[in-house]
């Protein structure tokens, strides 16, 4: 992509266009099914491209203090007519008064922490909604455990046998967050769970919290099968619904540009970036997985002696600092851009100084082509982490 050339490298680069058109699915989702939908900060949270999502959200998710207090500033809260819901596998008294300025919906991790804290949310905001996160005990994740909620010895959510009515009496909503990255068919059969599994407590209750994970935004996503599972839902519980994905409202709503380095000629050629698994996309190496570029063929490792073909690397000490294998239209050279594409969930939320390797920018490619840097970091961002 031209517009990348000559920008300063690395840099998380925001496809407004492409977010945009996320965003009318979701709309599309809302209006069809009767739903709202809401932004989880753990997956995305840039406020500069909140103003480009706020016209169709319904506000954030949180999964702590300060994620909350960004969405109720940035997205907007209650005043803006913007919900932001925070669950938290664990609160104290402290952190929990400071989140309540933020957040208007609360949803506790076990009973103890319910029957602990719900006199103060009640206490400290009249029209609060309190939640308590289930696990269905239906493992649907395909790409890890590390992401399934209902693995063995999950830490997430009660059991269906805690709801007994004492419970349900104190809660007005029911979360059950069990996917990652699913397409439609597990969507349906987390919701028709949901519906038979638990209709002993949907009467009981005022909201449903459907959870995340719902890919929606992916080319092989059935929006309409998820649209009528939401609908035959809706004829059992006449609460409200709500979804909260995070990366499905930016699949494939950026990238990362890197620049090479240097190449070191051994018979399997190793090209140096100044973008780094370790750091820039720790989940290349939590999931595993190896990210796409621009122009450019994943291979195996063991395919690294063909021509054009190179095994990328960051700027870190870390051997495992490795990002993947690439054949390349043709040989790379030293100062060549390189664009990592679906750079924008899971990606800057998530990466670290480690090192002193410099954070990327975060940059806004518009839809006219024009390129605006956001935030550039610089040495007092590593040593404050320091402190």
């Amino acid at each position: 992509m031209k517009e990348f050339l000559n920008i300063q490298t690395p840099a998380y680069v925001a496809d407004i266009a492409a977010i945009r058109a996320n965003m009318e699915k979701a709309r599309r989702i809302k209006t069809e099914a009767g739903v709202k939908i809401l932004l989880a900060t753990k997956g995305f949270a840039m406020p500069a491209v909140f103003p480009y999502m706020r016209g169709t959200l319904d506000g954030t998710t949180a999964s702590g203090l300060y994620e909350a207090r960004l969405g109720a500033t940035h997205f907007g809260g209650e005043e803006q007519g913007k919900e932001v819901h925070t669950y938290s596998p664990a609160y104290t008294d402290e952190t929990l008064r400071e989140i309540l300025k933020y957040s208007s919906h609360i949803y506790f991790n076990s009973v103890a922490q319910l029957q602990k804290f719900a006199p103060l949310v009640r206490s400290a905001r009249k029209n609060a909604v309190i939640g308590l996160r289930v696990n269905p005990r239906l493992s649907l994740v395909k790409n890890s455990a590390l992401y399934d909620p209902s693995a063995p010895c999950s830490r997430f959510g009660v059991q269906k046998e805690e709801l007994t009515d004492e419970v349900l009496a104190q809660i007005d909503l029911i979360h059950v967050h069990n996917l990652c990255e699913n397409l439609a068919e597990d969507s349906e059969k987390l919701i028709e769970h949901v519906r038979t599994e638990f209709a002993f407590a949907l009467p009981k209750i005022k909201h449903l919290n459907l959870g995340g994970g719902h890919f929606y935004t992916h080319k092989n996503y059935d929006i309409l099968r998820l649209i009528a599972a939401l609908k035959r839902l809706k004829q059992d519980f006449a609460g409200s619904i709500t979804l909260e994905p995070g990366a499905a409202h930016v699949l494939n709503g950026g990238y990362l540009v890197a620049t090479v380095l240097d190449v070191i000629p051994h018979a399997q050629k190793i090209a140096i970036l100044d973008a780094s698994a370790s750091t820039h996309m720790p989940d290349v190496l939590e999931v595993p997985y190896t990210p796409e570029i621009l122009g450019a063929e994943i291979v195996e490792q063991e395919r690294a002696s063909e021509p054009n073909t190179y095994i990328l690397g960051g700027n870190t000490c870390m051997t495992g600092d490795v990002i993947g294998t690439y054949k390349f239209d043709g040989p790379l050279e030293i100062g060549q851009k390189l664009i990592f594409t679906d750079m924008m969930q899971y990606s800057f939320v998530k990466n670290t100084t480690f090192n002193g390797i410099p954070l990327p920018d975060l940059a806004l490619l518009h839809e006219d082509g024009s390129y605006e840097i956001i935030k550039r970091f610089g040495y007092e961002d590593f040593a404050g982490r320091l402190g």
